[in-house]
């Protein structure tokens, strides 16, 4: 037995090797290598771009894992993330007053600052920016480092020295606050100091307003696994951070450019395979009649289904190797220039992405040529001298599918794979039934035309089996082609929108109304100044039902519970917030509009009733509508906003924001901190956050993700025009004899082109109207229920999309058909006797 399968491997090696030196194998093969190089690329760079773009974040951040708790965090956790490889650090943050003295003078000022005592290892990603304010050495026992607003406010030099609770320290440099988290909790400018010297310090006691944090850094792998077990033994008490989502609506944006990533591999793929599918119709015939003959000298089927079977496994080796070779040289070509745009850029292993590239060849082959190989292995030669056609097994519909569904699952999560399937079959079917329709009409047009074009019609009518795959296979990567165009179009413009070149970048918070006047004084020379007021409030019953914190099973609806939040008081709802739900019905009761995500964890509908616990006073709010909000946007949003009433006395306080120009020194009347110190001075406990830095970091994440976005987009659109080039060779060897036929009998050129260009004109432009309008559908579900983006329906992208489209395919049509055009009869006839 073994004997015999050794035989027919060395029998079929010997013929794929004779055929590759004749060429016969030429369209699947270069279906293949574009199919393997092309996830090898996509999935190499993707990779890269997501570990650069995830360090970025990581080094804004400080570290790849935080946990972030009220109280102390058992070292247990420090012990088992250092057990599993990771690095740690440690992080103390307390709320206290700084006091500095004039050496010239006895004058002596406080500020209230943020103290962070961070541990030696301290940050385990990126490092701190020191600046030339002040000199700048490591910190010891009896130094500190500043941040850079605080030598402004306090008039520090070199010289100074601070006094932090028991003890005084000299100054070891000033430096710049590196971290994204949060950047509304930093309402005080901070101090860095030994973690150990904060301890000793005697500032925690009862009452203290204390955070500590564990930083981890290390493998991506690692990373999980300890996230995973926290996760699992997670308090109530904790918070945790991540550099996949340093905040919600930044990890959302992170994870629609991710899942972009796998769908341009997924889409060149299955445009890859459309061409395969074409390929193996046109090799169908070849191997029919290998296959008859074979069996008419006593072939079994087990044989030849082992010899064929073999001879394609080589097709798919050979080509998926070369593919992942070719693909790898493309990335070590385009790495070079991503330094450009990404800064760190880390370079991903890629061998990951090549056994991808490497499965992803082999299965390609065989999904799309399944029908093909079974068709042709289950042909009589009865069949073939009486040209029976042979209906197709719904078994091996099965296996395709199947092939399909594994080939899929190597590029998205497992529970996207139903969806992406079934729409994949839908639009199949719709292809396939336009087919139909299609070949019906051009029997009757054939019935009522002349000339060329009831030549033309003749063509097609008489090949419907060709007609229908290349229906399905140019409709499917044309649906590809627009779907991508249209999922970046609506990822972009989301992101685009949510935070334009004039987003706020600075807060002034803790306006008591006494203090408005000087502080709109203070602001006079900004322009688009937001001035909202709001109270300190807490949500305490729904409905007459008391909620608590025991209650909730979610740790945000816990948070919010635990602390008092800032509730709008304002009788229109901003133009930046959309109003989702909206009651028309008289209420009992002043008006409130919820946060759509807040409504959805507390179940709030329309017409609830609210109470709410505002500076002791139990007052009563019913719900008139809820907002859909977004956070990112870095506009003053609020999870509640409350109708003003002039019968209820609220204390209220005004927060406001504006965009500031960066300033060309502190100097500037107009830099932050020139603006923090003059309401330092003029308006005690008015607070100014500067938030320049973080939105900037943010920006420049998201410029990262939608040039990675666009840069594969437009990738998957050279592979996808290689494969209709490659589809439409595949398919030449009947449009050539035709022309052989039409050129014996006297033809010119121009009938010629007219006839071959009518079958790239039907079947282009009945693909390009049914690709764009699928494209268009599936896009709003994809950026709905995928991406999580607000979807939008583009009639003029649309319209575009079906011209360029078909205007695409007839070019293409024209470009591979033109040089066979230019051949003499003679020379066409030795082409065809070569195939």
């Amino acid at each position: 037995m073994i004997k015999t399968y050794a035989q027919e491997t060395l029998t079929a090696s010997k013929w794929f090797y004779r055929s590759l030196k004749k060429g016969d194998w030429l369209w699947l093969i270069i279906a293949v290598i574009i199919a393997s190089a092309t996830v090898t690329v996509v999935k190499q760079l993707g990779e890269t771009i997501q570990q650069s773009m995830l360090r970025k974040a990581a080094d804004s951040m400080g570290a790849d894992f935080v946990i972030q708790s009220s109280r102390p965090i058992d070292t247990q956790w420090q012990q088992k993330a250092k057990q599993l490889g990771l690095k740690t650090s440690q992080e103390i943050s307390i709320v206290t007053m700084a006091l500095t003295a004039n050496p010239k003078s006895s004058e002596q000022q406080f500020q209230l600052v943020q103290l962070q005592g961070i541990s030696s290892s301290q940050p385990l990603r990126g490092s701190y920016n020191p600046n030339q304010l002040l000199p700048f050495s490591d910190l010891g026992s009896d130094t500190i480092w500043v941040e850079p607003k605080l030598v402004s406010l306090m008039k520090l030099t070199a010289d100074s020295q601070l006094t932090l609770g028991n003890k005084k320290f000299k100054l070891a440099g000033s430096i710049e606050s590196p971290q994204l988290i949060n950047p509304m909790a930093n309402f005080a400018p901070k101090i860095w100091i030994d973690i150990h010297q904060l301890k000793s310090l005697k500032l925690i006691g009862p009452g203290s307003r204390v955070s500590y944090q564990l930083s981890v850094a290390g493998k991506s792998q690692l990373i999980k696994a300890f996230s995973q077990l926290v996760e699992k033994n997670k308090l109530g008490h904790w918070q945790f951070i991540s550099a996949q989502a340093p905040s919600e609506d930044l990890g959302n944006s992170l994870d629609t450019a991710w899942l972009f990533l796998d769908l341009s591999a997924l889409s060149a793929v299955l445009v890859a395979g459309m061409s395969i599918l074409i390929a193996s119709r046109f090799y169908l015939t070849r191997w029919q009649n290998s296959m008859a003959l074979m069996r008419a000298f006593g072939a079994g089927n087990a044989k030849m289904t082992r010899l064929f079977a073999l001879q394609l496994t080589w097709i798919a080796l050979f080509s998926s190797l070369i593919g992942v070779a070719l693909g790898y040289l493309i990335t070590l070509f385009i790495t070079p220039y991503l330094s450009d745009y990404f800064t760190p850029l880390i370079i991903a292993s890629p061998f990951s992405a090549m056994l991808i590239g490497f499965f992803s060849g082999l299965l390609v082959l065989w999904t799309f040529a399944w029908q093909a190989f079974q068709t042709a292995l289950k042909t009589s030669p009865l069949q073939i001298l009486k040209s029976v056609p042979r209906q197709t097994s719904y078994l091996h519909w099965f296996v395709s599918f199947s092939l399909l569904l594994v080939l899929i699952s190597l590029m998205l999560e497992i529970d996207s794979l139903l969806w992406i399937l079934l729409g994949i079959v839908i639009i199949s079917l719709t292809l396939f039934l336009a087919s139909v329709l299609l070949l019906k009409m051009l029997f009757l047009l054939q019935n009522h035309s002349r000339g060329w074009f009831k030549i033309a019609l003749s063509n097609l009518t008489k090949e419907p089996g060709l007609v229908k795959i290349q229906m399905v296979s140019v409709g499917m990567v044309l649906f590809v082609l627009i779907l991508m165009t249209f999922v970046r179009q609506d990822l972009l413009q989301n992101w685009q929108a949510t935070l334009p070149g004039n987003t706020p970048n600075t807060f002034v918070m803790n306006i008591q109304p006494d203090q408005k006047p000087a502080v709109d004084k203070i602001l006079g020379n900004i322009d688009n100044i937001t001035n909202v007021p709001v109270v300190r409030g807490r949500l305490i019953k729904i409905n007459n039902q008391a909620i608590t914190i025991e209650q909730q099973t979610e740790e945000k609806a816990r948070r919010l519970l635990q602390r008092e939040a800032n509730i709008a008081v304002i009788s229109e709802i901003p133009q930046h917030n959309q109003i989702t739900e909206a009651s028309s019905a008289p209420l009992r009761f002043p008006k409130v509009s919820v946060e759509q995500g807040i409504a959805e964890l507390f179940n709030i509908k329309l017409g609830d009733i609210l109470d709410f616990n505002i500076a002791g006073q139990a007052l009563r709010y019913q719900v008139s509508s809820i907002r859909k909000v977004s956070w990112q946007s870095f506009q003053l949003n609020f999870f509640f906003i409350i109708e003003p009433v002039t019968s209820i006395n609220l204390p209220i306080s005004y927060l406001s924001n504006f965009y500031l120009k960066e300033a060309q020194s502190n100097a500037d009347s107009n830099s932050a901190a020139n603006l923090s110190r003059q309401l330092s001075l003029q308006t005690p406990g008015v607070l100014l956050i500067d938030v320049k830095k973080i939105l900037l970091q943010i920006q420049e994440i998201m410029a990262q993700a939608s040039w990675a976005v666009s840069a594969l987009y437009l990738f998957t659109l050279l592979a996808s025009i290689g494969v209709l080039f490659t589809a439409t060779l595949a398919s030449q060897q009947s449009r050539i004899q035709s022309w052989l036929l039409l050129r014996t009998l006297g033809a010119q050129n121009k009938e010629i082109i007219k006839i071959g260009l009518t079958e790239f004109l039907f079947l282009g432009g009945l693909a390009g109207i049914l690709a764009a309008s699928f494209a268009q559908i599936a896009s709003l579900l994809i950026s709905h229920y995928l991406l999580k983006t607000d979807p939008s329906l583009t009639p003029s992208l649309w319209l575009m999309s079906i011209l360029i489209g078909s205007s695409l395919f007839l070019l293409i049509g024209l470009i591979t058909q033109w040089s066979y055009l230019q051949k003499s009869p003679q020379q066409l006839k030795l082409y065809l006797n070569s195939i």
